[in-house]
């Protein structure tokens, strides 16, 4: 049992327009707020539920439907995505109720075990209107790879590293610019995290970037009050 895990909502654009939100794990430690990481437990995907679930609660919560009315995203492990998953341990009652756009992102997803088990998940995902994206996409082979093993895939959020300072190398623009337009042949759609500049901004949507998510435009909100206690 843990008190003090709550969720703040990061807002992410299409291009100048809000069109959804990442909900982020978050707990107040000392003042500071960081990612709860002391009671993940890696030997189920306990956790994975979990999170969605009370990210379900959360916004059955909130009020404003300008919140709720949004694509909501949640971050799930490879590991979560690799197994078979249960539906009846997802409250998708409040999903129907609400009638919410939820969205999983898959973190670390060169840790995907079985491609044709994630396949079949986001399959069962879609049929009741959860879709499924990449976070943290790389710039190595590998990570390419990935990408023509996986169906259905709505985003591919690329990793800030990927674009940090390319206004300072013009060159690495254009490298950028072929990756993208090889992602896009495979329709998928591009979200470019991290955004701090104006500038970087400006240079992504010049090759035809349109979902961004960053400080630009807005740091992670607390849009609601509950607090959460983990019970596994």
């Amino acid at each position: 049992m843990h008190d003090n895990v709550f969720f703040m909502y990061q807002p992410k654009y299409y291009n100048d327009l809000l069109f959804g939100y990442e909900a982020l794990l978050r707990s107040d430690i000392n003042g500071g707020l960081v990612f709860p990481d002391y009671f993940i437990d890696d030997g189920n995907n306990n956790f994975d539920y979990f999170v969605i679930n009370s990210v379900l609660d959360s916004l059955s919560k909130i009020s404003d439907e300008d919140v709720i009315d949004k694509i909501v995203s949640i971050n799930v492990s490879a590991k979560f995505m690799s197994e078979q998953i249960s539906l009846n341990k997802i409250k998708i009652d409040i999903i129907e109720e609400l009638n919410l756009n939820i969205e999983l992102e898959i973190l670390e997803s060169d840790k995907i075990i079985n491609f044709d088990i994630c396949n079949n998940n986001i399959t069962l995902l879609n049929s009741i209107g959860i879709s499924v994206s990449i976070d943290d996409f790389g710039s190595d082979y590998s990570s390419i790879r990935r990408l023509i093993n996986l169906q259905n895939i709505s985003f591919i959020k690329i990793d800030k590293e990927l674009i940090d300072d390319i206004e300072k190398h013009p060159s690495l623009l254009q490298s950028v610019r072929i990756l993208f337009e090889f992602i896009w042949s495979l329709n998928f759609k591009i979200i470019a995290e991290g955004i701090e500049k104006e500038t970087t901004l400006a240079l992504l949507k010049s090759i035809g970037v349109e979902y961004f998510q960053g400080f630009y435009f807005s740091k992670p909100l607390r849009l609601e009050n509950e607090v959460y206690r983990l019970d596994l």
